[in-house]
């Protein structure tokens, strides 16, 4: 997408600087990091007429913008699968309609939900049947304990950590359910102390 977008501006005789320029001017903000009127200077003909960009600045600027929109919402569908908002709300009906134990509601809002899986998607390559089972478990799980310590739909999924680091419990959990690898904690060892 990016050499597209170099492509572009190439054939238009423009650098990227100057695209940058453009961009701050219909925005009204600030260029940082480059001469402003260098770059006006040498901007090709037809881009800054009477101290604006032109129809053709402007139409070049949403074409490169509509090359970055189109991708995304184009990688988000393909990555997470044609039905993906029915399985976002299976998802979410896995989760107890109440809040839980640390105040907190257990359901999120599918749009928090779909920002966090198109970030899953991007990380991981979990079906939807996997992500399904795997979050199944894990509800089941804390339901035996009142869903005491049990992360949100949204958390789950996706938590920032205090370093700015991404982790997901909904890959781990994935990755359990993948390797067939069991959860039971019935078999702890135990000690009676007399």
């Amino acid at each position: 997408m990016l050499n597209d977008v170099f492509n572009k501006i190439l054939k238009e005789g423009l650098t990227p600087n100057q695209l940058y320029l453009l961009h701050c001017l219909r925005h009204s903000t600030s260029a940082i990091k480059i001469n402003s009127y260098v770059e006006l200077r040498t901007l090709p003909d037809g881009y800054w007429e009477d101290s604006k960009p032109t129809d053709k600045a402007i139409a070049l600027l949403d074409e490169i913008d509509g090359m970055f929109t189109a991708k995304s919402k184009e990688s988000s569908k393909s990555d997470m699968g044609d039905d993906y908002l029915n399985n976002i709300n299976k998802y979410k009906e896995l989760f107890p309609k109440k809040k839980l134990p640390s105040g907190k509601l257990a359901r999120s809002t599918m749009r928090n939900l779909e920002t966090n899986f198109k970030w899953f998607f991007k990380n991981y390559d979990y079906s939807w049947d996997i992500i399904l089972e795997a979050t199944a478990k894990y509800v089941d799980e804390y339901e035996k304990n009142n869903y005491m310590y049990m992360q949100t739909s949204k958390y789950f999924i996706c938590k920032t950590q205090p370093d700015k680091t991404k982790t997901s419990e909904l890959a781990d959990y994935c990755e359990l359910v993948e390797s067939g690898g069991e959860l039971d904690q019935d078999h702890f060892f135990k000690e009676n102390v007399v």
